[in-house]
């Protein structure tokens, strides 16, 4: 069950069972949306729900998303 008293980070995973998006619920909306860069900030140290995949897994995912919006191609 997704808390309502803290974000939740959504993995969906591909064919190979990695992570392929992470969808974002955080308690002011009403509805998951994707992760995106521009809009969200993935802080570590807050108290998070993580579902479908490790939180490790979900963070490094989002790192990669965030260094590809800054045009830095590297994988964190």
């Amino acid at each position: 069950m997704i808390g309502r008293d803290m974000t939740s980070y959504i993995a969906e995973l591909d064919e190979k069972q990695q992570v392929a998006a992470v969808w974002v619920h955080d308690k002011a909306v009403r509805a998951p949306r994707f992760f995106d860069p521009k809009k969200h900030i993935f802080d570590a140290d807050q108290a998070s729900g993580f579902f479908g995949a490790s939180k490790e897994d979900i963070g490094n995912w989002i790192a990669a998303a965030v260094a590809k919006d800054r045009g830095n191609h590297t994988v964190l």
